[in-house]
């Protein structure tokens, strides 16, 4: 189970999962409307070799919100923040949403990060980006009849099916938690241009996208237009980080192999649950501690 931190930033309080005691820093950024639990189970396998930090984007999970929708170099400035603040090589993931937010975190801090890894990029043709700010995530409001909810739970009926009820809950629990601003962050990704900035990315590149998810075309593409490493993970809809983690965990691993010298594994047993918990080798004054006994969990 991970632990749970506060990093103080200019954007409010970010929220995060993290886990491990040694070798590199691994930045875990989340697709929308979600939280950094689409992640918990990722997070013991990668503790072994890193010191994760999976955040929740603000204004989603338990990060404090902004007082308006950013754009996606705007919700990347926290979480360069957070890396400034950490010793040694940073290792950069995200999905989906969180692989937008990714390469400007890749590219506003270029010194610091040592690799970019993609989970589902997006990229659109005109047409597909005027169609997704239309159709993808309308204005939900609550409303008196409690459609909403329904509406929530087919959505995730449909985007995350085959899994649990009680993980798809957990998925709609999480929207619901931000149901005002829930589509703050897709309408910023759809808004960003990801292949441009990602050209200006001087670190290396590796990416990857369930066989079924929408997104697995426009990753391959990019991928070779582009000319960085990509590997499909075969036979899922979508959701590798809840449907595959170790095996995703095991992705991470071979690419971070690739980039940094990494010891064989971690040496120190993690802090004790519910105890204020430090990430190793942050910068003193970088964090605020925080425990909490439960979350929501988040999809996007």
């Amino acid at each position: 189970m991970s632990r749970r931190m506060y990093f103080d930033t200019s954007c409010g309080q970010i929220h995060a999962r993290i886990g491990g005691t040694g070798g590199p820093h691994l930045l875990l950024l989340h697709e929308s409307p979600l939280s950094s639990f689409v992640y918990e189970d990722m997070i013991a396998p990668l503790s072994a070799w890193a010191r994760v930090i999976a955040p929740d984007t603000p204004g989603y999970g338990m990060s404090d919100p902004p007082p308006r929708r950013l754009t996606i170099p705007e919700y990347a400035e926290p979480m360069v923040e957070i890396i400034r603040g950490l010793d040694g090589p940073v290792l950069v993931v995200g999905s989906h949403t969180g692989a937008s937010i990714a390469i400007e975190v890749a590219r506003q801090a270029a010194g610091r990060v040592a690799g970019l890894a993609l989970l589902g990029l997006a990229t659109y043709t005109p047409e597909q980006r005027a169609d997704r700010r239309r159709n993808w995530a309308p204005d939900q409001p609550p409303v008196e009849d409690g459609s909403h909810l329904t509406a929530a739970w087919e959505r995730y009926n449909a985007l995350w099916r085959g899994l649990d009820p009680a993980v798809r809950h957990q998925a709609v629990s999480a929207m619901l938690g931000s149901i005002e601003r829930f589509n703050w962050a897709y309408h910023s990704a759809f808004e960003y241009e990801a292949l441009p900035p990602l050209r200006e990315v001087t670190c290396p590149v590796w990416a990857t996208a369930a066989e079924g998810e929408f997104l697995e075309q426009a990753t391959r593409e990019a991928a070779a237009e582009l000319g960085f490493a990509y590997e499909m993970i075969p036979g899922i809809p979508g959701q590798p980080s809840v449907r595959r983690p170790a095996e995703l965990a095991a992705m991470l691993r071979r690419f971070a192999d690739r980039v940094l010298p990494l010891p064989s594994a971690s040496t120190a047993a993690p802090a004790g649950h519910g105890q204020p918990a430090a990430v190793p080798g942050a910068a003193p004054g970088a964090v605020s501690g925080a425990a909490h006994s439960g979350d929501g969990r988040t999809a996007g």
